[in-house]
């Protein structure tokens, strides 16, 4: 099973459409934890693209700057992976910031 962080967005008279979608293995629960995006992810469901936009950002500059959080991280994943993961986050949230955070 994989952790799904999506954004939906609703135009007028029309159902909301998937506007980003990105997944990842919850084998990065403690790495969320540690690098404080774990609420931004998990409990933002409702919230919208740019109240997490923030918190995912500053986790994206301690994953790719703290070598030792690898420690971690199961065998099978890499920070790399986490890093990629939360810049894509990142980028949708940024790029489509009145977008609704759905997850799954």
């Amino acid at each position: 099973m994989s952790f799904v962080f999506q954004l939906l967005r609703e135009d007028e008279g029309m159902p909301p459409a998937v506007v980003f979608e990105d997944s990842t293995s919850p084998g990065f629960v403690p790495l969320w934890e540690e690098i404080g995006v774990y609420d931004a992810l998990y409990n933002s469901d409702g919230k919208r693209a740019r109240e997490v936009s923030r918190a995912v950002a500053f986790g994206v500059d301690r994953a790719s700057q703290e070598a030792a959080l690898t420690q971690l991280l199961p065998a099978g994943l890499t920070l790399e992976e986490a890093v990629r993961f939360l810049e894509n986050v990142h980028r949708g949230c940024t790029t489509h910031p009145v977008a609704e955070v759905k997850t799954r």
